[in-house]
């Protein structure tokens, strides 16, 4: 019976504004879980480079984008570098072992030792360089605590606050220590080269502390010959500080609470979240909301009533995608997780354009805002206010990078939003975006060759039907940042000569 339902077979995609990631592992990886995950919601598969080899990855990007043709969806794929994590060596035999409040544990550097009670191995060289006396290391997201009490060259001593269970591999979180590791290790340059070699969509880009780290990214994929978007991911404090120069340079911003949890304190996740939001909202790029959202059905059929409320609220602040990790990655459940999170967010998507709502409140905010304007973001303020006026069935944008589709998602609005394109890279990084519903449309070659063929393509796809009123948007073609142009029409009238 599990297996029947892991299919999706008979379901019958019911896409939410609110886009859904869903990470790949072992209990996805088929092309008949794929297909059942993009059924079912799923908008963009995430590649996780902390786990699983290259030739896994390689055939599970294949699947998917056969899947999605076959399908007619636009599906985008993430690849996630796994950044410099700080994790603890093996252990003798595997074997785990107990630490109590006031035990001694050694953490050593630079010497492959295996790990048994009292001394363990650290796979980060500079931990002796970076920690001082007195400062806090966490072990496995927090849930052991150690206090640092001695250096001695390459040993680190510690006492251990809160005990519990310690297993080899784990991770390691530094809070309040500022940590000297490079943004990207040597494994990362090994996966980004795989990801950029296999047309990936997305690089998501682990502990971002500044901008520069980004920009140094980008500078390796230039170098690379790569053509690939940038997710910043904020898990340190550093990168919460930073988040306005951050976001500057970034295409695209994931709020990653584990990590964030950790190393700031869990009380203070839920505002930062909410500042990250909106701060993107108002850059008119993806933010997308990670770690935990439904975590109890990693082995449970049902999410608890807070996880339930956790995902609407991310809808409510405005959250372009949300993520499922080890719910699909290794759950029991991964079909059912991507179904659940799409039931929530389609039943909270009903309420968001309250005229009190949280949505329509920013809205008018932001249209108030003074500032300087660009002729792109003024037509899609005016286009945006015209569909509101005419009660618009859609508004429907043409472009070839998708920098206009950001800004018609910027506004949030109650219509639906097409985004037509010919390009496949364009349509696949589309997927991301908040509200967008992404269409491959052949090339034009003027601008009501353009909306005869748009038209023909909503109605086709049953998007609209005749009679319904679509606001256009358009440019000079074939010419990026040119939108300048906005057209009110009636599908199905007949235009005059």
């Amino acid at each position: 019976m599990k297996k029947e339902k892991e299919t999706g077979k008979g379901l019958r995609r019911q896409p939410t504004r609110s886009k859904i990631v869903a990470t790949i592992g072992p209990a996805s990886n088929s092309p008949v879980t794929i297909r059942g995950m993009m059924r079912a919601g799923a908008d963009v598969f995430r590649i996780n480079f902390s786990h699983g080899k290259h030739d896994q990855h390689a055939q599970a990007i294949r699947d998917i984008r056969r899947i999605a043709r076959e399908e007619k969806i636009a599906i985008g794929i993430l690849a996630d570098l796994q950044g410099p994590k700080i994790r603890l060596g093996a252990f003798r035999n595997g074997e785990p072992f107990l630490l109590k409040k006031g035990d001694r544990l050694e953490i050593v550097v630079g010497e492959k030792l295996l790990g048994e009670p009292g001394r363990v191995s650290c796979v980060y060289d500079q931990l002796a360089q970076d920690v001082s006396e007195g400062e806090r290391i966490l072990i496995d997201d927090g849930s052991i605590e150690l206090k640092v009490v001695k250096i001695q060259g390459n040993v680190v001593h510690t006492v251990v606050r809160y005990g519990g269970i310690l297993r080899q591999h784990k991770g390691i979180n530094l809070p309040g220590t500022k940590v000297r590791a490079p943004s990207l290790t040597e494994k990362d340059l090994f996966d980004l080269e795989f990801a950029l070699a296999h047309q990936v969509d997305f690089i998501a880009l682990s502990f971002v502390r500044s901008a520069g780290d980004v920009l140094d990214l980008k500078e390796r994929v230039r170098k690379l010959g790569g053509d690939v978007e940038v997710i910043s991911k904020i898990e340190r404090p550093e990168g919460v500080k930073a988040i306005k120069e951050i976001i500057e340079v970034s295409d695209g911003v994931m709020v990653a609470r584990g990590d964030m949890g950790v190393e700031l304190g869990p009380e203070k996740v839920p505002f930062v979240q909410k500042q990250i939001i909106e701060l993107c909202n108002k850059a008119a790029i993806p933010v997308i909301t990670a770690t935990q959202m439904l975590e109890s059905m990693i082995s449970s059929p049902r999410p608890t009533r807070a996880e339930a409320s956790d995902v609407a609220n991310a809808i409510y602040d405005g959250t372009s995608a949300l993520m499922l990790s080890a719910e699909t990655a290794s759950g029991e459940y991964p079909l059912l997780a991507v179904r659940t999170m799409n039931r929530i967010a389609r039943e909270t998507e009903k309420h968001i354009f309250d005229p009190q709502g949280q949505i329509a409140l920013r809205r008018r905010s932001r249209r108030s805002e003074r500032g300087d304007r660009s002729v792109s973001e003024s037509t899609v303020l005016a286009a945006a206010t015209a569909a509101l006026e005419v009660g618009a069935r859609g508004i429907a944008v043409f472009t070839e990078t998708g920098k206009t589709a950001k800004l018609v998602a910027r506004e949030r609005m109650p219509q639906r939003m097409f985004a037509f394109t010919p390009h496949q890279r364009t349509y696949s990084r589309l997927s991301l975006q908040w509200g967008v519903i992404p269409l491959l449309t052949r090339r034009a070659r003027t601008i009501s060759q353009l909306h005869r063929i748009a038209e023909e393509d909503l109605l086709e796809q049953h998007l609209a039907k005749e009679g319904d009123t679509v606001v256009f948007i358009a440019g000079t073609l074939q010419v990026s940042g040119a939108t300048n142009t906005v057209q009110i029409c009636r599908l199905g009238e007949k235009k005059g000569a």
